[in-house]
């Protein structure tokens, strides 16, 4: 069941019951060594920790910026019960070219259960299931930027590394992941 409302999406229900969580603090800050030691001393002791491999395809996909290999890690964490998470800015207006100035940032996640986007701060995210995303597409005016359509709301977004591959590689695995 997806709950909405702004309790719902405050930065506290970001945190999960997985030990990998915390790790999401440190991709965050840009910390991705960091990131990666934590997480793979935790696929050490428990190697199929979905949401510990999720992240470690976020941890090496923004460090690496590969994102052909990101995408290869991120399906193999779907298999394994996880997903993808990307840290994203959320654009609070109507896009006309490149520029964000009325944004926030947050996680952008995508799981079997569909997509979520948690901000960091502010309380306007959204938990959808895939039978309600009408698209997930490029914007068409600003490669690097996304939208997803849901009911009668679109929202835009512009992946940390501002890479038009980053805009790619989400609605390619929003597409694989949906079916």
């Amino acid at each position: 069941m997806f709950q909405t409302g702004a309790a719902a999406f405050s930065p506290a229900t970001q945190k999960t019951d997985s030990p990998a969580a915390p790790a999401l603090d440190l991709i965050r800050l840009q910390h991705y060594n960091d990131a990666i030691n934590r997480l793979e001393g935790i696929l050490e002791a428990r190697p199929a920790e979905p949401e510990a491999l999720t992240y470690l395809a976020t941890a090496q996909m923004y460090m690496d910026k590969d994102f052909l290999k990101a995408q290869k890690s991120f399906e193999a964490a779907f298999r394994a019960g996880g997903g993808a998470s990307f840290f994203v800015s959320h654009s609070h207006e109507k896009i006309g070219g490149n520029d964000l100035v009325d944004y926030c940032r947050g996680w952008l996640h995508l799981r079997k259960s569909g997509v979520r986007f948690v901000p960091v701060e502010g309380g306007h995210g959204f938990d959808q299931g895939y039978s309600s995303i009408v698209e997930v597409q490029r914007n068409r005016f600003a490669k690097t930027l996304f939208h997803i359509k849901y009911s009668e709301k679109s929202q835009n977004f512009r992946g940390r590394t501002g890479d038009e591959s980053e805009a790619l590689l989400v609605v390619a695995l929003f597409k694989k992941f949906a079916r």
